[in-house]
């Protein structure tokens, strides 16, 4: 049985929960190009990170145009699956062992309990908090990294293309009009291009 939900997205708002929400959908489209436009990562991890992407692209149009409690699910749970590959891959670059097992353990045990209270209906709401909280020591690492591999001033520029879709979200989201509505459109745009180029970066790092 379909599971019953409020969709929370400013473009169904505007529409009175009547989708589809076109605009929403169609830009989805654009994370699956990302991958292939930048090129698959050679990394093991990396590369998992771009099949994540590839699949959410898809589902996320599904989602933003159906609707459906499905179509919610396979766009969140790969967005999760994506940051953990990318945190599998990132490990990579530590010397560290305890650190690594450190942070392997805790992201392994966390994972699992996110995306099953993510499946409960009424904490649909709450998506925007949990994903960001599994996300944000994903970034310390990839500042630490980036140091470390005298790679800060590529690592800002992406961290800024990614904060641009990023507040274009936000703003979308708590200032809801006809006009930030297109803050989610940005959000899959901009996003994706900062994180697959940080994808890119580590990638070539390793290759160097």
């Amino acid at each position: 049985m379909e599971q019953k939900f409020i969709h929370n997205f400013c473009e169904s708002r505007l529409n009175n929960n009547e989708g589809p929400e076109y605009f929403n959908a169609y830009s989805a489209i654009f994370i699956t190009l990302i991958p292939f436009y930048y090129g698959i990562p050679v990394n093991y991890h990396l590369k998992k990170v771009a099949l994540m992407l590839i699949l959410n692209g898809g589902f996320s149009f599904y989602y933003h145009y159906s609707l459906v409690w499905l179509g919610k699910q396979l766009d969140e749970v790969t967005m999760f699956l994506a940051n953990y590959y990318y945190l599998c891959g990132l490990l990579k670059y530590y010397t560290d062992e305890d650190i690594k097992m450190r942070i392997t353990t805790m992201s392994t045990i966390i994972l699992p309990v996110l995306i099953s209270v993510n499946t409960i209906p009424q904490y649909d709401i709450y998506f925007p908090y949990i994903f960001t909280l599994y996300t944000v020591p994903t970034v310390f690492i990839i500042v630490d990294i980036a140091i470390t591999h005298n790679k800060l001033r590529e690592m800002l520029l992406n961290l800024i293309i990614t904060s641009i879709g990023c507040i274009s979200w936000v703003i979308s989201e708590y200032k809801c009009n006809n006009i930030t509505t297109y803050g989610h459109v940005l959000w899959h745009i901009f996003f994706i291009i900062g994180i697959y180029r940080f994808v890119k970066m580590y990638d070539d790092c390793n290759s160097d």
